[in-house]
């Protein structure tokens, strides 16, 4: 498949509640799982905001250690032999709650940087985020015949996450290093703002890895895993990679996961297919396992549960992390 092959929604049409284009839409997320998203006006400046953080000095980005926080938030780096890169997390600015259920402590206080421009526009992309992601739920849940509201939309209480990533150039010498391994969001769906660079790759439904051009002007969308799962696998979690083929630059990219409230169950919609395909020619991380995902006695998914399996038990893959106990 050619690099042109990749969809393209245009937003507007969306908007407008064009048939042809929820068609379209529906088609990439159920053929590819990616898709790229014409018409968002302030792409460009996730990027920048990227930038702008990372810029930060190391005393700084030290206030901003992740180790700091009890909710998940913060700078870190990933070293290791599946990423290479840092990363800075924020997600909706909430008080932390009271002790309940384990999920209560995803939800709490970010950890901000001493200029308050930069944690109003942290603040101001996460907002725009959530419009798309709410046009975009609403539109798939028209396309496929349920209720615009079937997968819920980016709610006041959804818990939205933005994760800011640096890759790292690569070495001199030696092997390239990927910046992450192939792996599935586990999101509703996932927005992607990137750079110039280039790098990233998608794997779709005929298990062909696909380069994902590097065009600023347009915003990636990957299916997640739990609109996967509300699908019967109809729609189509994207696996994908990055590797920063530049030995000069690093590669900047902006994902912001749109997901439900952490108090949501996630139920099926429509009906189940009859044999979904799971290309997998190499071992590609998920959270669910597919079986579960095709299983007709599993009728819903609770996300906070879910979620803070992944994050709190760091069962982050469900064939390379051992199961938790009962």
């Amino acid at each position: 498949m050619t690099m042109a092959a990749l969809p393209v929604i245009d937003a507007a049409a969306l908007v407008a509640g064009d048939p042809s284009a929820r068609r379209a839409l529906h088609a990439a997320s159920r053929d590819v799982g990616t898709f790229r998203l014409a018409g968002m006006p302030f792409r460009r400046d996730a990027v920048s905001l990227a930038r702008r953080l990372f810029a930060l000095d190391a005393a700084a980005r030290q206030q901003l250690d992740i180790a700091r926080s009890a909710h998940f938030r913060g700078f870190s780096v990933m070293h290791n032999e599946r990423d290479w890169r840092e990363q800075i997390h924020f997600a909706r600015e909430r008080p932390a709650r009271a002790a309940g259920q384990p999920w209560h402590r995803l939800e709490g206080p970010n950890l901000w940087p001493p200029d308050p421009a930069l944690r109003c526009d942290v603040q101001a992309l996460l907002r725009g985020a959530e419009d798309i992601g709410r046009l975009l739920l609403a539109s798939l849940a028209q396309a496929i015949g349920a209720s615009p509201d079937a997968f819920g939309a980016a709610s006041d209480d959804a818990y939205t996450l933005l994760k800011l990533i640096r890759y790292h150039a690569q070495p001199d010498g030696g092997e390239r290093r990927r910046g992450v391994a192939a792996h599935c969001d586990f999101s509703w769906l996932t927005l992607l703002f990137q750079d110039d660079i280039g790098g990233l790759q998608v794997l779709d439904r005929g298990v062909r890895w696909i380069d994902v051009p590097a065009a600023p002007e347009l915003v990636v969308v990957n299916i997640g895993e739990l609109l996967q799962f509300a699908t019967w696998g109809d729609l189509f979690a994207a696996p994908h990679r990055v590797v920063n083929p530049s030995r000069s630059r690093e590669r900047l990219s902006v994902p912001v996961f749109i997901n439900p409230p952490l108090a949501h169950t996630i139920r099926r919609v429509g009906r189940q297919p009859a044999a979904p395909s799971w290309p997998d020619p190499a071992h590609i991380h998920r959270v669910l396992p597919l079986a579960q995902v095709a299983d007709a006695g599993v009728e819903h998914l609770h996300f906070g549960a879910s979620e803070w399996r992944r994050k709190g038990e760091n069962i982050w893959c469900a064939e390379c992390c051992a199961a938790a106990p009962g």
